[in-house]
């Protein structure tokens, strides 16, 4: 089989080293108003209901209206008033603002401003696109008008060929590198264990319903780069899982599935591996796929879920060498996690009067604790916060 796997333009590749600066988010479900810089990495850590999560539904929902798909977002969440912090009754409006750098220390920003409508779906009431060349000018804002419900990113991007702009097409671009991989699904029908489209082998999708599809393109690709990564991927695998020698995606007649070969030889289906396996084979695949494929920005909700200690070291590692290349929110319950990362890279999660507050730690001021304790002994201790 030849992959159809596109190969990045060099221009993409330029792009691919923007880096997203800082997000605001106002009046989505807890995040009453939070503001985050962000790093090459960022482990959220807290409790049940502090709203990490909703940190990433917001993201989702960005990349989801630079796909024309904001209306889709909200269906599948019950419709917007369940968007909205503590309902439309408290809340009009949701704010939703990022700040991007390029690789030539240009800054790009997204602006949208999102209202209530009667039939219990959202509409732009503002949306624009700007930039500055550097941090001490003012910012040139491209205005998107006002009343729609699908954003205008796409719309205005196309009239910026004929004219030559950048602004648009730039930010829709960096929109669409937003991504979050949700991988908890591993029930016997789930996406992950059912047979793929043998077609979708593009790139990996946030579920994984093609994660077969993409590892066996990956595999039979004719690019160098491509065959590296299967072989990467099929490395970590069996550090993972041991008993899982090869893996072995093989094409039929109702699609494409993810068998396996064990230690002693015997084929089996995805239907013989463990929920924390498959997930972890996901993850793996995510994280350990082509450069040119990575998203820019990664979010991954509760990768510790199903996971041995030593699988979970290993998935952090992995993290850490993405993070060199892209960026990568993690979202976890886990102490261990943390003990992977630097101190810098943790923000704590927490929920004070019904609003999610977020809070970076502070080195400088744990600098005596990590003499004589790990950072999970800290968050054991409760010295970092963020507990129930």
């Amino acid at each position: 089989m030849e992959s159809n796997l596109p190969s990045t333009s060099g221009e993409e590749n330029r792009r691919a080293t923007s880096k997203l600066k800082r997000v605001r988010i106002a009046g989505f479900r807890s995040l009453k108003r939070v503001e985050l810089a962000l790093g090459p990495v960022t482990i959220l850590i807290g409790p049940n209901g502090a709203g990490k999560s909703n940190l990433l539904g917001a993201l989702t929902m960005v990349r989801m209206l630079a796909f024309d798909s904001l209306q889709y977002f909200v269906s599948r969440r019950g419709g917007a008033k369940f968007l909205m912090h503590y309902g439309p009754h408290q809340t009009r409006i949701i704010e939703l603002g990022l700040e991007f750098e390029t690789n030539k220390g240009q800054e790009l920003a997204y602006e949208a401003r999102l209202d209530f409508s009667a039939d219990n779906s959202l509409q732009f009431v503002e949306e624009r696109a700007g930039f500055r060349h550097q941090k001490d000018q003012s910012w040139r804002w491209h205005s998107m008008g006002t009343g729609h419900r699908e954003s205008r990113l796409k719309e205005r991007a196309e009239t910026e060929r004929s004219e030559r702009g950048t602004t648009a097409r730039t930010a829709l671009w960096l929109l669409r590198q937003l991504n979050f991989y949700h991988f908890h699904d591993t029930s016997i029908n789930s996406p992950l264990r059912t047979f793929s489209d043998p077609e979708a082998d593009t790139f990996l999708r946030s579920d994984g319903d093609n994660l077969a599809s993409f590892l066996l393109a990956l595999r039979d690709s004719s690019d160098e780069n491509r065959r590296a990564s299967w072989k990467r991927i099929q490395g970590l695998v069996h550090r993972v899982a041991p008993f899982v020698r090869e893996l072995q995606p093989v094409s039929g007649r109702d699609g494409v599935r993810l068998d396996w070969v064990d230690d002693r030889g015997e084929l089996f289906g995805p239907s013989h591996l463990s929920d924390g396996t498959l997930r972890a084979i996901a993850l793996l695949t995510a994280l350990g796929q082509p450069s040119d494929l990575l998203p820019g920005l990664t979010c991954i909700d509760e990768p510790e879920l199903g996971l041995h200690p030593a699988a979970l070291a290993v998935l952090c590692g992995l993290i850490q060498s993405v993070a060199t290349r892209r960026q990568v929110i993690v979202s976890t319950q886990s102490p261990a996690v943390l003990d992977a990362f630097l101190p810098r890279d943790i923000v704590v999660a927490e929920r004070k009067d019904g609003a999610t507050e977020l809070r970076r730690l502070d080195e400088e001021a744990l600098a005596s604790w990590l003499e004589d304790y790990s950072l999970s002994e800290l968050y054991d201790k409760n010295i970092l916060g963020g507990r129930p």
